[in-house]
This record gives C-alpha cells, structure tokens and sequence, in this order.
C-alpha cells in the first residue's frame, strides 16, 4: 500500500496531468494547430515521405538521429501526423512537467492552485500564439526554458548520484532542443551555464570535491549526449552528394541570412570573374536559384568571401562592418542605438494600449513577453534583492547582472547581425522570463507570517496577465483570420496538383511564401499525400532530395524540366505564379542559354470561393 506522502505525490501528477490535458483540450476547441511557416511544412513532407515519396530522416534542419526516428513512426504508421504530434507533445510536455514542479513546492492546496491560475494565464496570455501556431525553433527554445526551470528549482542533493538522478529531465531537455534546434539550443546556452553556476553558488561551500563532482558530472554527459547526436549526424551526412550540399548549404545561408546579395552593376567585375552572368543573378535576387545549375557551391561561397572581404576592406560599398574579425550588417554602436530605439517603442505602445490609442491593433509579437520580462526584474528586485541580506543579497545581485550581461550580448549581437525574426527572439525571451520566475521562487525573503502579500502578488500578476490574453486572444483571432484566407489558397493549389498527379509543378519563391503578408502553411492534424510540386529556391533545393524527386518525375533539372520544346509528349512541368507575375526575367533567362521561348498562362488555379489564386505557366519553344 501507498505512504501518506506517495499519495500526495501522485495525486499531483494527476492533477498536472489534468490540468495540462484541459489547457490542450481548450486551445484544441478554440483553436487549430498550424505550422508557422513553410520550413515547417518541407520539414514534415520530408520526413513524412510527401515530398519525395518515401520517408527520410534527412530533413537537413534537425539532426539526423531524431529525424530518422520521425520518419520511422512515419514508415510504421504513414496515417498519423508525427512530426506534428510530436511538436505538440513536447510543447505541453513541458508544460506539465513545469505544472509538476510547481505543485511539488505548492505547501498547501489553496498555493498550488493559485500556482495553476498563474501558469495558464502565462500560457494563453503571453505564449497562446506559440502553442498553436508552431514552430519548430520556438519548441527547441521551450524545451530549453523547461530544462532551466526545472534544474533551477530541483531540490538539492549532497549525493552526485542523487542530484545526477534528480536532474535527469532537465538534461534530457536540453539534448532534446539540440536535436531539434543545434543553433537555437546553442544560443540559449548561456543562460543554461548561469542556471548551473547560480546553483553552484548557492552551496554552502563552493569548493569542494562533490560539488566539482555534481555540476561538472550534469554538464559532461550533456556534453557528451549532445556531442554523440551532432557525430551521429555527422556520419548521416558524409556522403559525398550531402556533404557537398551542406557546403551549399552554409553558404546559401551566410549569403542571404547574414551578408546580403552584393549589387550586380556596383560589382560586375567580380560576377564575371566567377562566371554569374546578369541572368543568373537575378535567379539568386528572386530565390529562383534551382533553375540555374551554375549556381554551384564554389559561386556562392566566392560571393560570400567577397562580402567577407569587402567588410574588411570597406571598398566595395557593400554596407558590411568587421569588428575585431566579426562580420556583421551594423556595428556595435549602431547595434546599441537600434537597441534603445526598440525599448522606447516597446514603451510608447504599451503607453498607448493604457491610454487606448491603439484599441484594435491587439498585442504586437514578443511585446507581451517583453513587457513581462520587465515586470519580473522589477518584481525579483522587489521580493528578492531588497529583503535580502548579507550574502544571499550579494548572491541575488550577481545572478541578476549576469542575467542583463547576457540579455545585453545576445540582443546586440541579432542586432549586429540584422538577424531578428520571432522564432529566434521568442525563445531567447522565453529563457529570460523563465529564468526570473526561477529565480523569484527560489529567492524570495517573505517571512512565514506574510503569505497574504504573496498571494496578493500572484492575484496582481494573474489580473494582469489577464488583461495582456486579452489583447494576445485578439491578436491570435486576427491572425487566424488571416491565415484561413492565405490557407484557401494554398489548399487550392495543393488539390489542383493532386488533381493533375501526371504534371510536374515547379512553383515561384515568392509565389509561395505569403498572401498579403501571411505566411502559406499548412494544418498540423491533416491528412498528408505525396506533392507533385517543388518550390523553385529554399534550403531544400539542389539537395539529393530534391534531385531524387525530380528523377522520380525524369527530369535531370528544373531548367531543363520547364523547357517545353515542340513535339514533346513526355510529363510535363509548369511554373507556378500568383496573379499577374511579370515573368521576363525567365525568358531572359532561357535566352541567355540560347533557347528561345515565350510564356503562357494555361490554366488558373482557384479557391472554392472561385478567387483566382494562381496562375499555371508553360514555358514554350519559339
């Protein structure tokens, strides 16, 4: 029979397990879960076998291991979404292993409800947007917000192998978002290694043998685990065909990422001495880069030590800065300066939003969080700092100034780089946020005979997470909106592709990636089906899958594949265009190989509504 205290154990986990199951069952009613963006969805096809036709663990952005075991839940059981169900499941596994823990510290019933009420108003009123519409880089950013959280409030042990056991999760976490996310995971890496040094400092003695033991035995074997994931990855990819794209690969990224397209007439000179005609180039400015075979690895990486170089030398007007060997689009001073400016807008529209200026415009992304995360400084100062003395003051002060050096680096540095989209700077806030509320739980001074003033907090906090759902609930609606009329455009052609499964369709990059600002994308919980279509650029294109799928339809090259010559009665492959593309640059294209052919639109493709969404392009001989 079960202890009095196994009980109260159990009964928590199956009231975390309770509460977790509601929030999911409420955001499902509510809500669909979609992918954020088209990497998402080229990640499951990939994995799925939607895009090639059988499943396959090399979806290039993952690392192989975890991939490879995707596509074999695939391969078991084709008609179950699980790359899909697995964002989901680590997202609110993180939940409510965070719910757990939280339950755990709860003393009395009355404290871990109120725990409950704070959780979900932080979910929905600050994350709702991230928990429905994923992301694969946001879930590696939450699975490395839940290892902090945890490790942060794990009790302690005086036993390494107790406290190795205790943080088993936490660590399986982080070599979680490894797999998921290299770049994000190792971004968020600092704020990992002040959770574990906060800890360290916080023994009773520093320096002795079992804390050396404890602490640097938890970060070898992640260490270790993430190490033997990146080399299994790496033997994956040795292949001669993959190890040539990911040198590709890295150099597309750089390119177009970091560096930027340096101007064809301010650098003809050196376009020339590579063998990038005029043509060609503008193939690398619309992203239509897989029509040109030429455009090779050895190109892209010359441009990209071109831009390096220019940096360097500031001769070429290319807008670079190099600092202390660093390249980067702004630097350090203009970094700093575009910094500040983001703080007093985040001010001035949350004075507005008080004031009601902007009623309708709802919670811009990352604001919420930003807000929060000011809110909880102010708050750790509050409950922490102040009433703190002697050396837990001096211990609090020293976490807290970590905490802002690393914020200040980690924004400076997307800055310098101009590389600030919301899958990358949502989890870097999420670790902050994460992270004061750790250390909040842990830190504060309140005497026994004052937990009314901690609930009154926790009342003042909800109220106002509250009132911040509000305005992220009209945000998300809005864009729900939004998407409901992109995805009508996207399924049309999705269904006009099966519908013609003999043709090949080849689709323009910016034909596919948005409707009036609104990514395309797809439902997470739907059925999948092999797609007869490819897009014309991104980070899949010229990889050996993408070849594979082109010779499952015989076709040596998308160039070659679009060319209509007369009398040919094989498969063929159209373009595809949102309405009224202009399409010179093709034909100039064509010309300049000596082919001469003309465009024409063939047929449309259109929403149930009868809304002409794309357009069907033939490229024909002359």
């Amino acid at each position: 029979m079960m202890d009095d205290r196994t009980r109260v154990k159990a009964a928590k986990v199956c009231g975390a397990l309770t509460f977790t199951f509601s929030l999911a069952l409420l955001l499902s009613a509510q809500f669909d879960f979609y992918y954020d963006l088209n990497d998402d969805t080229m990640i499951k096809d990939i994995v799925s076998g939607a895009y090639t036709g059988q499943p396959s663990g090399y979806c290039i952005q993952m690392l192989y291991p975890l991939a490879w075991c995707i596509a074999l839940c695939y391969r078991a059981i084709p008609t179950v979404p699980w790359y899909g169900l697995f964002l989901c499941l680590c997202q609110f596994g993180v939940i409510f292993l965070i719910t757990v823990r939280l339950l755990s510290l709860a003393q009395r019933v009355r404290t871990g409800l109120l725990a409950l009420v704070v959780e979900a108003a932080l979910a929905v009123g600050l994350f709702l947007r991230e928990i429905v519409v994923i992301q694969y880089s946001v879930t590696a950013g939450i699975c490395m917000a839940g290892a902090v959280f945890l490790f942060l409030t794990a009790k302690n042990a005086d036993k390494p192998s107790v406290f190795f056991r205790r943080n088993l999760i936490p660590l399986l976490l982080v070599v979680l978002s490894f797999l998921i996310r290299t770049e994000i995971c190792m971004m968020l890496l600092p704020f990992l290694l002040l959770a574990g040094l906060a800890r360290w400092c916080g023994e009773e003695y520093f320096f002795t043998a079992v804390n050396f033991r404890k602490y640097l035995m938890l970060v070898g074997i992640a260490f270790l685990g993430m190490a033997a994931a990146y080399c299994v990855d790496l033997v994956a990819y040795q292949e001669s065909e993959w190890s040539n794209f990911r040198s590709f690969f890295n150099a597309r990224t750089k390119l177009y990422d970091f560096y930027g397209l340096p101007d064809y007439a301010d650098n003809q000179k050196f376009y020339e001495s590579i063998g990038l005609s005029q043509e060609s180039y503008t193939l690398l400015e619309n992203y239509n880069f897989a029509l040109d075979e030429s455009i090779d690895t050895w190109r892209l990486e010359a441009i990209v030590n071109y831009q390096e170089q220019s940096a360097q030398t500031s001769s070429y007007g290319s807008g670079l800065k190099n600092t202390f060997g660093f390249v980067s689009k702004n630097s350090v001073r203009e970094a700093l300066w575009l910094y500040r400016n983001q703080i007093l807008k985040d001010l001035q529209m949350v004075r507005s939003a008080i004031l009601r200026q902007t009623p309708d415009l709802g919670i811009p992304a990352g604001l919420g969080v930003r807000m929060a995360v000011l809110v909880l400084y102010l708050l750790y100062f509050a409950v922490c700092v102040i009433p703190a003395t002697g050396k837990r003051r001096v211990l609090a002060v020293f976490k807290v100034v970590c905490l802002l050096m690393i914020r200040i680096v980690l924004w400076l540095y997307l800055y310098m780089v101009d590389r600030l989209p919301d899958r990358v700077t949502i989890p870097l806030l999420m670790l902050e946020f994460v992270m004061l509320i750790a250390f909040v739980i842990c830190d504060n001074s309140f005497k026994k005979d004052s937990k009314v003033v901690k609930y009154i907090l926790y009342v003042l906090c909800t109220v106002g997470f509250l009132v911040v759902s509000v305005g992220n609930l009209q945000s998300v609606h809005s864009e729900y909106q939004n998407r409901a009329q992109a995805d009508a455009r996207w399924i049309a052609l999705m269904d006009y592709c099966r519908k013609n499964g003999n043709n090949y369709y080849i689709v323009d990059v910016y034909s596919s990636t948005s409707y009036q600002g609104t990514p395309y994308s797809e439902k997470i919980f739907t059925s999948g089906f092999y797609k007869n279509f490819d897009i014309c650029g991104g980070w899949a294109a010229k990889s050996p899958l993408a070849r594979r799928k082109l010779e499952r339809h015989h076709f040596k090259d998308i160039q070659n594949a679009l060319y209509n010559p007369k009398g040919r009665n094989a498969t063929k492959a159209y373009f595809v265009v949102k309405p009224d593309q202009e399409l010179d640059w093709l034909i100039q294209y064509y010309k300049k190989r000596g082919m001469a052919v003309c465009t024409e639109s063939v047929d449309q493709v259109q929403t149930a509504s009868g809304t002409h969404a794309f357009d069907i392009v033939a490229v024909k001989q002359l």
